[in-house]
């Protein structure tokens, strides 16, 4: 079994040039070693990371390899690419609030349950599933409540969430719920990048389009 490997002076290099925290892992031997240039289950660890859309709590890549392509500039090649996000309870509200959203939702162990309120008096409770439809992030009902009793309303409740659509190479291949935490893990094609300026936002564009530019800041999750 390959064992993982990190470098502090990697950490620090990458760190440097993204201008964000971030921690690197791989498998296999340490650095400027023969295959050197080839890294095997490579993950870049980000914290806090602020989207002109919405705080993420966690963001992971994640690709079975990267190669580092010698030449003017220096190129990697990514294999078999994907990205973890993590949303906390604190920055979903900060989102709902921000977009106006007219209900409210709670991070819950199996899903994602909408409250609906009028005048701070609850009116509708519904056990909801993420879905992409077409691209676009739809809440789509399994079960509700209404004025406490089960009902057949969820049937009408279906909302796509003011997020722009996932772009066409890239796919939600995994959810996972946990209380007050929702982690969504994205795939997509494999690809060559230029090690020049502007790197993230180009993998940011490529890899999470939908929450818009990543400002090269971070922030405390609370």
């Amino acid at each position: 079994m390959n064992r993982t490997t990190s470098s502090e002076i990697l950490d620090q290099l990458v760190t440097s040039y993204l201008k964000l925290p971030v921690r690197v892992f791989w498998a296999g031997g340490p650095l400027f070693t023969p295959g050197g240039d080839t890294f095997d289950d490579a993950r870049l660890e980000f914290d806090g990371i602020a989207t002109s859309w919405m705080n993420l709590q966690h963001v992971v890549l994640h690709a079975e390899q990267v190669k580092v392509i010698p030449g003017l500039p220096v190129k990697i090649k990514v294999s078999d690419p994907r990205i973890e996000i993590a949303v906390g309870q604190s920055e979903l509200d900060r989102w709902i609030k921000r977009f106006e959203i007219p209900f409210r939702l709670e991070l819950a162990e199996n899903g994602l349950i909408v409250h609906t309120e009028v005048a701070g008096f609850p009116i509708a409770e519904f056990e909801t599933r993420l879905e992409v439809v077409g691209g676009w992030f739809v809440l789509k009902p399994q079960k509700a409540s209404f004025l406490g009793m089960p009902g057949y309303v969820s049937s009408f409740f279906r909302t796509y969430l003011p997020l722009p659509p996932l772009s066409e190479e890239t796919r939600l291949s995994a959810i996972e719920h946990e209380p007050g935490l929702l982690k969504l893990t994205f795939s997509t094609d494999d690809f060559e990048e230029e090690i020049t300026p502007g790197l993230l936002a180009r993998m940011q564009r490529r890899l999470l389009p939908m929450f818009g530019k990543m400002p090269g800041s971070a922030f405390k999750p609370d």
